[in-house]
């Protein structure tokens, strides 16, 4: 009962100095504002780099690309080795220790499509990119072997070339021309990276791009069994070094011992890069963790300002209250519960206007704003314990008074 008549009498209090405690609670809404709106940005934008890095499709790949040979005696022995080719897809898969391994060819031709011409980028490429590469289809289907067995004429459009070709309108089952043979459109890869995370001119190249099976793309758009790019993906992420020099040995062998070829251990660079945004990251938490902490402070010094004000004109019914035999602890509780009700009551306007805030600002990032728990619950309990803190010297102060010291204040 006694800390609901706190409670009570704390509203009272409130209500009958509305000025004083508005101007106090406004120091406690913004504090909190900023603890929520903060932390669901900063979780926003994590999700956003996260989900960017993993869309780019880097993550465990290595790139084994055709160079010239490094010494004289390579060079001596060039003729000996065929270069990149499709036989090299099938000794990695064959030998090595790898999740998948892909190939790529490419060329610049002319796609004509429902009466649009573009030139594009066309990248012919083994079934396995799409695992290799973490590329999904956001309509109709990737290709899969048997497209590949049978050399069929079929194309997966990059985002926005499907957009560009053919507008809202369903590319499935549609004919392209690409130079001079006729594909059909079976898919529409899903957008690669996001706006917080590209990798320059490829991933552009690729969305306005598009995939063809790689035997189709030898068959009808350009000959020859070599290829541009080998790739091959490890999800072991302690032994990329060894996976590097596990390939490098694999494709040397094949080459009869020519070093025509160059691996490129991207992943190990993605691992690298990861920790960097991490800590970057993190220091971006802590710089905004300790903004919002500053705001919150204000609060909490406005709130203790009020509590001695308060104490001071109210020393007389503290004294009247011990005088008839109220407690200290009575008397302590009674003033916290005032400080902590009047940071509760601004944290809570606080929450409330951050989700307000987050809601309109949700537009301004490609993958919305949704809110943090977290910050609701960091905005809450921060402005309860700041309140609880500035209450303590106040409410001491006022327990321990004796009822003549209150009564002749």
């Amino acid at each position: 009962m006694a800390f609901w008549e706190a409670v009570r009498t704390t509203f009272a209090e409130i209500w009958g100095h509305k000025m004083r405690s508005g101007l106090t609670l406004v120091g406690v809404v913004l504090g909190t504002l900023a603890v929520v709106v903060m932390v669901t940005m900063i979780e926003a934008i994590k999700v956003m780099v996260w989900e960017g890095i993993k869309g780019l499709g880097y993550d465990g790949v290595m790139f084994v690309s055709q160079r010239a040979p490094q010494t004289p005696l390579e060079r001596k022995k060039v003729q000996f080795s065929r270069g990149l080719a499709v036989s090299d897809v099938n000794d990695l898969a064959r030998w090595g220790d790898y999740d998948a391994v892909a190939a790529m060819s490419a060329l610049d031709t002319v796609i004509k499509g429902r009466g649009e011409e573009r030139r594009v980028r066309v990248y012919g490429v083994t079934p396995s990119y799409a695992v290799v590469r973490n590329r999904t289809v956001s309509a109709g289907r990737f290709f899969d072997g048997r497209d590949q067995q049978a050399r069929r004429r079929v194309a997966v459009l990059g985002a926005e070339l499907a957009t560009s070709l053919f507008g809202s309108d369903d590319p499935i089952g549609r004919p392209v021309r690409l130079g001079d043979a006729v594909f059909e459109v079976v898919g529409v890869e899903s957008r690669i990276g996001n706006s917080q995370v590209n990798d320059g001119g490829s991933a552009r190249r690729e969305m306005n791009g598009v995939l063809v099976p790689l035997d189709a793309f030898r068959s009808y758009l350009r000959g020859g069994d070599r290829i541009a790019l080998l790739m091959v993906k490890s999800s072991e992420e302690d032994r990329f070094s060894a996976v590097q020099a596990e390939t490098e040995r694999l494709v040397r062998r094949a080459h009869h011992g020519v070093g025509d070829f160059h691996v490129e251990n991207v992943a190990d660079e993605i691992f690298k890069a990861e920790a960097r945004i991490r800590e970057m990251l993190r220091n971006w938490t802590i710089v905004m963790a300790a903004i919002a902490g500053i705001s919150l402070l204000v609060g909490g010094v406005g709130i203790y300002s009020v509590l001695k004000i308060s104490l001071a004109e109210r020393l007389y019914e503290i004294g009247l209250r011990k005088a008839i035999g109220a407690s200290d602890r009575a008397i302590l509780v009674q003033f916290l519960v005032e400080s902590t009700s009047l940071s509760a009551l601004g944290g809570l306007l606080g929450c409330g206007l951050g989700v307000v805030i987050t809601r309109l600002l949700s537009g301004s990032f490609e993958a919305g704003l949704p809110l943090a728990p977290l910050g609701l619950a960091l905005g809450i309990g921060f402005a309860v314990a700041v309140g609880l803190f500035a209450g303590i010297f106040p409410s001491l102060s006022a327990a321990r008074m004796t009822p003549v010291e209150a009564l002749r204040g």
